[in-house]
């Protein structure tokens, strides 16, 4: 890593890394700074849901999935049609 940072990994995972930056046309130095960076904001995502699920209101979603359907949209209410 650039900064000088060191990571120990089995050497299995560290021969699977080696091979996989080899078929990207990578360094593993890349591919690992990626799939770390990839991780980490795959876990700030987590935390994200987690935290609305955590301070949803589930009487609001139950009330609302429950209503009674109304009047069709309007005709400038409708999604385009694709081309």
């Amino acid at each position: 890593m650039a900064d000088g940072a060191a990571i120990h990994l089995p050497k299995e995972l560290s021969a699977a890394l080696a091979e996989e930056a080899a078929r990207a046309g990578v360094s593993v130095d890349a591919l690992a700074e990626e799939a770390v960076a990839r991780h980490l904001e795959a876990r700030k995502t987590l935390e994200h849901f987690a935290a609305l699920k955590a301070n949803a209101d589930w009487d609001l979603l139950d009330r609302v999935l429950s209503r009674q359907g109304g009047d069709a949209p309007a005709e400038d209410d409708r999604v385009p049609a694709r081309r």
